[in-house]
């Protein structure tokens, strides 16, 4: 079984995570692609006024649902501390012993994957998949790094993205103006007005 793992802080979800989670899905052969939002997130933090961490995984199960092959995962927020990736490794190796796992991620996040804590771990047990658009200057970097990797026993595979780039901080500002809608999966809106969330709505 070859199970992906797509993290985030998914602060909302929107539809470049649904579009790429489906890329990923299609491209990487996956039997089933986990989502998981991270209680707090090692590498940026999350603003002041965010939902809380229930709120994100309740607007990501909105998000992916209707699709077969993606299950949102609480995997993380019953962790206490950062969400460090190598213990979500650690324990869905556990959970799926004979599973391949494959841990997708950004380019940014590849690029400066030497910062994780624990990397060597993680590289032992899962592939790494990173989302990549082939832009200039990118994919020669990109391809240094893997190779890099490689080097170091890593199995790294690239996923072509396609999908319009706009990040969760520019959707937040798009929700103050109220015009994010079309940036925003089937519910999640409605979510997002009827709870209050990001100042929207009640």
């Amino acid at each position: 079984m070859k199970i992906g793992i797509y993290g985030g802080t998914y602060n909302p979800p929107h539809t470049g995570h649904m579009q790429a989670a489906k890329q990923a899905i299609q491209i990487l052969n996956l039997d089933k692609l986990l989502l998981i939002p991270d209680r707090i997130a090692p590498h940026k933090e999350i603003p002041t006024g965010s939902p809380t961490p229930e709120q994100r995984l309740e607007m990501l199960r909105i998000a992916a649902g209707g699709q077969p092959e993606m299950e949102v995962s609480d995997i993380e927020l019953r962790r206490e501390g950062p969400s460090y990736s190598y213990q979500t490794v650690l324990q869905l190796k556990a959970l799926h012993p004979d599973a391949q796992l494959v841990l997708l991620m950004g380019t940014d996040m590849f690029l400066s994957f030497h910062t994780w804590k624990n990397p060597e771990f993680i590289l032992k047990n899962a592939t790494l998949a990173v989302f990549c658009r082939g832009e200039k200057g990118e994919a020669s970097t990109i391809a240094a790094k893997k190779t890099e990797l490689e080097a170091q026993g890593a199995k790294v595979e690239l996923v072509h993205n396609d999908v319009l780039p706009i990040s969760s901080t520019q959707l937040r500002r798009l929700l103050a103006f109220q015009c994010a809608d079309a940036f925003l999966p089937a519910g999640v809106g409605e979510c997002i007005q009827k709870n209050g969330l990001y100042e929207v709505g009640a």
